[in-house]
């Protein structure tokens, strides 16, 4: 079996040793870059699986580099950061990041995160339900085995996140989630709960789904719990 390839792009190179380390020693493929430019470069030239990025990079920081992988691959991006501001963490989920981890870091809680965001089930939504191959939902079509979302009839763009997050809930309608709940199923059993990172990537979905995000008719929030999905087409 081959091994799944990981782009680490961190300039401190203490970081990035340690990391290349943990990383070859749970039989991962690692390449490396300290700055944004070799970053992209080698993103475009390698396909990594999974590519953990350091925010602050020299020359395009981890931010940028997010946006220009993000124009040819969905696979999941990791940032790390020293910055403990909220808003860094919503901006980095926002360009399509899948975690964020703040500094400084057990390695072993970023080989859980590692884990468990290259966690790929055989159908998006739980790959031993019984639901159909194609979901429909209003204007919304579902294809759970080519991972595509239409709105009415045009393909959408969504971050691979996105795609379970959505392919969840609506795989299960009207049944309501807290914020733990989707992030075990969706995040994996080895990461910690973070209700901003819930909050984030629904805040994201209804931008690219709801005729008006700011009044929500497929991903409704049920008050003090979570939230729930609505097949009924919108009026």
């Amino acid at each position: 079996m081959t091994a799944q390839k990981i782009l680490v792009a961190e300039d401190d190179p203490e970081i990035r040793e340690v990391i290349r380390l943990y990383l070859e020693k749970n039989d991962y493929e690692v390449v490396l870059a300290d700055n944004g430019e070799d970053a992209v470069r080698l993103a475009r030239a390698e396909l990594p699986d999974l590519a953990i990025l350091d925010v602050l990079l020299p020359g395009k920081d981890g931010f940028d580099v997010c946006r220009d992988i993000r124009t040819t691959s969905s696979a999941p991006i990791l940032f790390l950061s020293c910055r403990k501001d909220e808003n860094d963490k919503i901006t980095g989920l926002n360009m399509g990041g899948d975690d964020y981890i703040t500094k400084p870091f057990s390695p072993n809680e970023l080989m859980a995160r590692v884990r468990a965001n290259l966690r790929r089930p055989h159908l998006a939504g739980g790959e031993t339900d019984a639901q159909p191959l194609k979901l429909m939902a209003g204007a919304i079509q579902i294809d759970r085995l080519s991972r595509v979302v239409k709105l009415n009839g045009h393909e959408i763009s969504l971050s691979r996140k996105e795609f379970d997050l959505l392919c969840y809930l609506a795989s299960r309608p009207d049944q309501t989630f807290t914020h733990e709940q989707l992030f075990k199923e969706i995040w994996g059993q080895e990461c910690f709960n973070d209700t901003r990172t819930i909050i984030v990537h629904v805040s994201n979905l209804r931008k690219k789904i709801e005729p008006d995000p700011s009044n929500p008719v497929y991903i409704i929030n049920v008050h003090g719990v979570g939230y729930k999905f609505v097949k009924t087409s919108p009026q």
